[in-house]
């Protein structure tokens, strides 16, 4: 303890102005240690005798003198009162006779840093188990002057209450407690702990006590003793005449209730409970009530009535399980009707369905005949328009080859650090259960079904998806936001703004740097959004941007999503320009999102095959489309991401061609306030 710095100090004596005399507690030899004076409240409100755990031991100057006519004879319990002479350690700096322990200023004032309070407890160690219980009985036990919480009655057994300090200074068992029936513990850990010379224990730590239990503390002789006396008066008892009865028990019963008083009751108790613990009693007990005829016999009608019980107990339980199984089977036979008769109804059913079915297998056939019919007539007349292309591509590359040609957009100073940025972009790809989670967040915070941006997204590299509404322009870029992050760009129109080099003019949009992007890397979708088309002319520049993109001109992975206001000061669209765009309304409702970006989207600008007959055959059910619309929209519905149903997105697809169709022809169809004679 001493390497730890904690040393354990008793307090001796108690000196005026608040100055206690403390001694060190050591194990072994003498117990007594360095003998100090303390200011440490604590210690002296305490009192003589307390234990205590300190730390951080310092010197403090000795201000004040003790009274000199105080008794200086105190007896502090680790000490001797003797006035012989002390054979001194040198170690502990001790005088050579007790009286110079009293001798004011003899002692160096010291403080600690911590103090804490010890329990103690007593263990016998000069006198033997039996004599601290028979001395606990006359209320004689001597035990240094502290209060113990345990006194140690058998080894390991231990009594934490039941025991009072008396006047005299001895400690005793309280009134009213018998030591037949003594509660008694045992300690469950393994506290630290420092044995002393004078029997104290004093627990350094705190020790778990276990629950008490009843237990005859008495010697072993006097509970023999006890027994025999009782075995005695039962043989008495049983030489007793008795005419009326041949009941032995009975008899003893009479005999105990009136000749034993209370005392010897609760002496009977603890007898039977010490000869409860032999065996060989236990063993002989059986044979000594078989032999008995009044025992024979009690245990011959309770069998009787035990087999009368359970035959009642069975026939009852059986009634019961006759009259469940009995409900159970009405039950049964009830069920199996109504199986019966749905079974007859599900027959039926099953040759109307057969019939159905083969008629919707005929119409598939022929539907899926025509489309193919379809598909072949708009395959051929695209290939003679890409020849036709192909030869005005070649008349204009002869051309230009004579003049300069005119750039679309103004020539962009891609930045090293902007290059950087490209190519961390591009290496960085939104894997699929991104997308996923990215689609299902817009849709929760815009409004919009899933089905709804991914046809956005879809139509977003072939043609311009429009978002109306209150909150339209903030949707807008919110979509390239979540899609492209800050490669994405965000351009809003004004009436200034009337072509193509107009806008990727706008340094703070980001248009100019989109495009380098898209050119830089073309697997990666690089989304623009064009906030308030409906601000300036639209129409110079709309139609230069799709034909553009769709030769080739500028990038195909350039996605845009766009928005029309709804107030203000708008410009008409001309008809020519609606074809170009896909109008969605925004609910008002709809919340800004938050950031969602996950890395770049693949841009997937290739049909995928495996799909496309799928997709014809959704588009082909509506009859509505051409086939070389159809067709055109069915490539676009192949490349539907997953996690998104195919034919909720040819919903959106086929609700936009019924809209085009409308303006063809009679003028009047959905969003036309948004778009038509909107001046002021």
């Amino acid at each position: 303890m001493s390497g730890s710095g904690k040393s354990v100090f008793q307090v001796a004596k108690l000196l005026s102005h608040g100055v206690a005399i403390i001694a060190e507690v050591k194990e072994g030899g003498s117990g007594v240690g360095k003998i100090r004076e303390t200011r440490e409240s604590r210690i002296f409100l305490g009192g003589v005798g307390s234990f205590w755990l300190v730390t951080g031991e310092k010197d403090d100057p000795k201000l004040v003198l003790e009274d000199l006519e105080e008794t200086r004879r105190p007896d502090p319990p680790m000490v001797s009162p003797l006035t012989s002479t002390i054979r001194a350690n040198a170690a502990f700096e001790l005088p050579e006779t007790v009286e110079a322990f009293y001798s004011p200023g003899q002692h160096k004032i010291r403080t600690f840093t911590t103090v804490t309070r010890l329990a103690a407890g007593y263990s016998p160690r000069d006198i033997g188990f039996d004599e601290v219980v028979s001395r606990l009985r006359e209320g004689s036990l001597s035990i240094p002057v502290v209060d113990v919480i345990a006194i140690e009655v058998r080894p390991g057994d231990w009594i934490t209450s039941q025991f009072v300090r008396q006047p005299s200074g001895l400690y005793g068992l309280a009134p009213g407690v018998d030591v037949r029936s003594m509660l008694v513990t045992t300690i469950e850990n393994r506290p630290e702990s420092m044995r002393l010379p004078s029997g104290l224990m004093v627990f350094l730590s705190q020790p778990r006590w276990s629950l008490a239990q009843e237990s005859d503390l008495r010697p072993e002789h006097e509970v023999l003793q006890s027994a025999e006396k009782w075995l005695a008066r039962s043989k008495l008892a049983a030489d007793r005449p008795h005419a009326e009865s041949g009941d032995i028990v009975e008899t003893l019963r009479h005999f105990v209730a009136t000749t034993v008083d209370p005392d010897e009751k609760a002496d009977l108790t603890a007898a039977v409970r010490q000869l409860a613990r032999h065996q060989s009693l236990l063993d002989v007990m059986p044979q000594l009530l078989a032999r008995d005829p009044v025992f024979q016999e009690r245990l011959k009608e309770f069998e009787l009535q035990e087999r009368e019980r359970l035959k009642d107990a069975l026939q009852a339980k059986l009634e019961t399980e006759i009259q469940a199984e009995k409900s159970r089977l009405a039950k049964i036979r009830t069920e199996i009707a109504d199986a019966e008769t749905r079974l007859t109804v599900a027959g039926q059913r099953e040759v109307l369905l057969r019939n159905e079915a083969e008629k919707h297998d005929e119409a598939i056939r022929t539907r899926i005949a025509v489309a193919a019919k379809q598909i072949q007539s708009s395959e051929n007349a695209r290939d003679a328009s890409l020849r036709e292309e192909m030869s005005l591509l070649r008349e204009m590359v002869s051309t230009l080859k004579q003049q300069a040609p005119a750039p679309l957009e103004a020539p962009v100073i891609v930045k090293a650090e902007d290059r950087e940025d490209n190519e961390a972009t591009a290496e960085r790809h939104a894997d699929e259960d991104a997308r996923k989670s990215i689609v299902s967040g817009l849709s929760a915070a815009i409004g919009l079904t899933a089905a709804d941006i991914a046809a956005i997204l879809l139509r977003s590299t072939e043609d311009i998806p429009v978002l109306i509404g209150e909150r339209a322009s903030s949707t807008a870029a919110d979509i390239v936001a979540a899609v492209g992050g800050e490669g994405s760009a965000v351009v809003f129109c004004d009436p200034s703004r009337i072509s193509w080099q107009d806008l990727m003019r706008d340094e703070t949009s980001g248009l100019a740097t989109a495009v380098a992007n898209a050119k830089s890397n073309p697997d990666v979708l690089v989304p623009v959004a064009v906030c308030g088309i409906t601000n300036g002319p639209c129409e110079y520049w709309i139609p230069q941007f799709v034909e553009s993109r769709r030769i080739g001109r500028l990038p195909r992975n350039l996605a845009i999503v766009a928005s029309a206001g709804v107030d203000g000061m708008r410009v008409s669209v001309p008809d020519s320009i609606l074809r170009f765009l896909m109008p969605v309304e925004v609910p008002d409702a709809a919340k800004e999102v938050r950031k969602m970006y996950a890395g770049c989207w693949s841009a997937d600008l290739d049909f995928d095959r495996g799909r496309l007959a799928d997709a014809v055959h959704l588009l082909s059910q509506a009859d509505t489309l051409k086939a070389d619309v159809l067709q055109r929209t069915a490539k676009l519905l192949s490349r539907t991401p997953p996690g998104v149903a195919m034919a909720d997105v040819g919903k959106v697809f086929l609700r936009n061609a019924q809209w085009l169709a409308n303006i063809s022809a009679d003028g009047q169809y959905e969003f036309k306030n948004h778009f038509k004679n909107i001046e002021g």
